[in-house]
């Protein structure tokens, strides 16, 4: 079990990232978030920038629905990618798939984790620099960092090589949520006042708020997606997809 100590932090060691995709998109109309275009970019090929601008080389992404519009574009963003063998997923599925990955991969080299959510609009490299600066330079004993604007938790979230190796060996209903329950005395608060750490894409009055912020600059889903689940469903050639079926409900 992971214990705070007295003395000051281990010399730093470097950090890989995790793109966590795998959603449903449900309350957006069964969508993928990653693919929304703000001008001539994704959320994803934003999210990629940042991160690498910021100094995080290795990236990887979680990807579980719509893999004929995701796949293609994290491709082109050169990621590494983790893909679940079903169509729906929880978050834990996805928060366990990149714990294992990044053990796996990692090949007994420590490396610290970035566990990051697609759907951050605002999320830029700034933002990202900060939160690795404030990591490195975290008290000894201190094994998990998240952003804390205002009294709510954000993303991205840190993890040091010996947390994710003590998430691995929960049991698989438990995940990332649980270990921090179990650990507050473990967890270093980035405070902030940055919006980009908690705003997400979740809801039709979040994308409104989007498409209002960032005028005169387009906000659209690529095809098939600009159309509506009904439409998307009946396209000629293509028959409904448990995807379409549960995003209609």
């Amino acid at each position: 079990m992971l214990a705070p100590a007295p003395t000051q932090a281990s010399a730093p060691v470097p950090a890989a990232a995790t793109i966590l995709a795998a959603g449903l998109g449900r309350r957006l109309g069964g969508r993928p978030k990653a693919a929304l275009q703000i001008g001539n970019l994704s959320l994803l090929e934003r999210l990629c920038n940042a991160l690498r601008a910021a100094g995080i080389g290795q990236i990887r992404i979680v990807l579980g629905p719509y893999p004929e519009t995701l796949l293609p574009l994290a491709q082109r963003c050169g990621l590494q990618l983790l893909t679940h063998d079903r169509p729906e997923t929880r978050l834990l599925d996805s928060q366990r798939l990149a714990i294992q990955a990044h053990l796996a991969q990692s090949q007994g080299q420590p490396q610290d984790l970035l566990l990051v959510l697609a759907d951050l609009p605002w999320l830029q490299a700034d933002h990202v620099r900060a939160l690795l600066e404030h990591w490195q330079r975290r008290s000894a004993g201190i094994e998990a960092q998240m952003p804390l604007v205002a009294g709510v938790r954000g993303h991205p979230v840190l993890l040091s090589w010996q947390a994710v190796g003590q998430i691995a060996t929960l049991p698989p209903d438990a995940g990332i949520r649980d270990w921090l329950e179990d650990h507050p005395g473990l967890i270093g608060p980035f405070i902030s006042q940055q919006r980009a750490y908690v705003t997400d894409l979740d809801t039709p009055s979040d994308l409104a708020r989007l498409e209002q912020a960032v005028q005169p600059e387009p906000v659209r889903w690529p095809a098939p997606w600009d159309q509506p689940p009904t439409a998307r469903a009946c396209a000629p050639g293509r028959a409904p997809t448990s995807t379409d079926l549960s995003s209609s409900r």
